[in-house]
């Protein structure tokens, strides 16, 4: 049995054509060669379950004493509905994202999850770790979590799930290292007749429970509109989109170039980059569009990773306060830099929160409960005017918690 999955293994680890490889990347990126520029690289066309109802995005309204931006509509592709039939039967509606998700009652049965996640290296993931971990203990279940050390490590997270199935664990959760790379994992698991749920980094399989996560397109929204604003409709930005080959850089950099060209099509996109997101290669993607690009107002950060390195360049050139810029999530430096004014924003997903939903999920699916096929945590932004009023038990790992990952 296990070889057969391992077959199926090898013989699918192909990426999407045209699509970009994450050990690819920094060979295309090295210092000194010509920063890339204009419209970001297609995203591969999504299986059947990979996108919520169809045509519609949501965000949650938070408000946590101060207020909090926020976003919701449908998408412009599917914004006008079909004509009723002419037996006068309702037209069909598309059925929203659920956006709540109690804890299900604590089974007889201890459940053995498999949880595979990029890395550790980002507070992001670690908090992710804590919200399977804790639920996973108050549902009386039992968490083997594996990182793959970072999103150019694709074999090793095909190897772990290789591992999850021939230990025959009840599910398996996994947030991907690459959409299209973990196709076969996936199907894999799902041949060995063990359910597979997705959380906060897409794989373009069908073959998943359910798919949890944030709203990307949204997100990539938000951070328009407030670069916009903070722009007064006009100016020069540069994007940092975040690792290549994963569903959040593709869609929050597409959201973010199709809002400004909509909204403030006096706001230019400079040029653009793939990277891991590291500050490494956020500081130095931006010391290099800094060369190239003398005049920049914005940056735009897939994640606050990079950011956090551009922000450190910014800092580096004398330019600390005099350009706009935007991030997702909150670690510990990028509160440090939007209190000093270096980043301007972020907004924050709620990744403890999609750990808890993940494992929630799981359990209700093994115990023959319905799983809502697509969920969508909430959203909300830091500024330095409202840091000291969020809740950020839903974003991290209580202070000195460390995950037992392997």
């Amino acid at each position: 049995m296990i070889e057969s999955v391992r077959s199926v293994l090898r013989n699918s680890r192909v990426l999407s054509p045209g699509f970009p490889t994450p050990c690819s990347a920094p060979k295309a990126q090295r210092r000194g060669r010509r920063l890339r520029s204009g419209a970001g690289m297609p995203l591969p066309a999504p299986p059947a379950r990979s996108t919520p109802a169809t045509g519609l995005q949501c965000t949650l309204l938070i408000v946590l004493a101060a207020v909090v931006i926020v976003g919701c509509g449908r998408g412009a592709q599917n914004s006008q509905e079909a004509a009723p039939a002419a037996t006068s039967a309702p037209a069909a509606t598309a059925t929203p994202a659920v956006t709540d998700y109690p804890r299900p009652a604590k089974p007889s049965k201890a459940y053995r999850l498999g949880v595979s996640i990029p890395h550790l290296a980002n507070p992001h993931y670690v908090g992710q770790a804590y919200g399977y971990i804790d639920e996973a203990q108050n549902l009386g279940a039992q968490v083997t979590l594996l990182e793959a050390g970072g999103y150019e490590h694709l074999d090793k997270q095909v190897s772990q799930i290789e591992d999850l199935i021939a230990s025959k664990v009840d599910a398996i959760i996994i947030a991907a290292v690459s959409g299209p790379g973990t196709v076969g994992a996936v199907e894999a698991a799902a041949a060995a007749g063990i359910p597979v749920i997705n959380v906060n980094v897409m794989t373009d399989s069908d073959k998943v429970v359910t798919r949890i996560r944030s709203d990307d397109d949204v997100i990539g929204r938000m951070q328009a509109d407030f670069m916009g604003e903070r722009l007064k409709g006009a100016g020069n930005v540069v994007m940092l989109r975040g690792a290549p080959g994963t569903s959040w850089a593709e869609i929050r950099g597409n959201a973010f170039r199709k809002q400004l060209a909509a909204k403030y099509p006096k706001v230019k996109v400079l040029g653009e980059q793939y990277s891991q997101s590291t500050p490494a290669d956020g500081l130095r993607l931006m010391e290099d569009f800094l060369q190239t690009y003398p005049q920049i107002n914005g940056v735009y950060n897939g994640a606050d990773s990079t950011a956090v390195g551009a922000a450190q360049a910014v800092k580096g050139a004398g330019k600390a306060g005099s350009i706009v810029m935007t991030a997702t999530d909150f670690q510990l430096d990028t509160e440090k830099f939007i209190r000093e004014g270096l980043i301007s924003a972020s907004v924050l997903q709620q990744p403890v929160t999609m750990g808890r939903w993940g494992v929630r999920a799981a359990i209700s699916y093994l115990e023959k409960k319905p799983v809502p096929p697509v969920m969508f945590t909430g959203l909300m932004t830091a500024t330095k005017e409202n840091l000291d009023t969020l809740d950020l038990s839903t974003l991290r790992a209580p202070t000195g918690w460390t995950p037992p990952a392997r």
